[in-house]
């Protein structure tokens, strides 16, 4: 190979390299800059079930027709799983994926399609924000209701869906279905940054 082929097979290389993290960058930011929330006061924890996404019960489960699996993607359908038991649901992950799966809640890609939530359970009211707003995720925490927040893991990694559940000294607490401590997590350990939120009410069940 003369000189003047090597360079050009070098600037090529280079070129590529240049495109993969200018591709890689545009993925992890995409959706915008998100907003970082901060709580202004307490929130009492509900007494919570935490269930984890990777539990050997159902980890292995496809997300509906996808081929992408609870223990692989599951995080929202996990902290489902625990708001539905706050409201007196009673319904495991594993459970409530299968549910999903039959009623075709889930799109081709294994993603939540939030209006056929109903399908599931005909009570519930889903709210989608197009903005992350403060004021109403606190608001939502005053009436013991509990936002489904969208993070990036550990503050800059891959989406992930955690459930708030309260605040204190720490600031907002989360369940966390990745992490296998089973008790509240901080928020901080995602950055405290909010890309995008829901809220699942159902009656509450005496």
């Amino acid at each position: 190979m003369d000189r003047r082929k090597k360079i050009i097979w070098i600037l090529t290389g280079a070129a590529i390299l240049v495109l993969a993290a200018v591709a890689l960058l545009i993925w992890r930011h995409r959706g915008g800059e998100g907003t970082t929330i901060q709580s202004t006061k307490a929130h009492p924890l509900p007494k919570a079930v935490y269930y984890l996404q990777k539990d050997e019960e159902w980890a292995a489960d496809p997300l509906g027709e996808s081929r992408f699996t609870m223990g692989s993607s599951g995080c929202l359908v996990t902290c489902l799983a625990t708001l539905f038991d706050l409201y007196g649901e009673s319904v495991t992950p594993g459970e409530l994926n299968r549910l999903f799966t039959e009623r075709g809640v889930y799109n081709a890609s294994g993603d939540v399609i939030w209006g056929n939530i109903s399908s599931v359970y005909p009570e519930a009211t889903v709210t989608v924000y197009k903005t992350v707003d403060e004021q109403a995720i606190e608001a939502a925490l005053d009436q013991q209701q509990y936002p489904l927040v969208r993070v990036k893991n550990l503050g800059d990694g891959y989406w992930h869906w955690v459930l708030l559940l309260g605040s204190g000294d720490d600031g907002y607490l989360c369940m966390d279905p990745l992490y296998s401590e089973k008790e509240a997590r901080p928020l901080s350990a995602h950055g405290n940054t909010v890309y995008s939120w829901r809220l699942v009410t159902l009656p509450v069940k005496e």
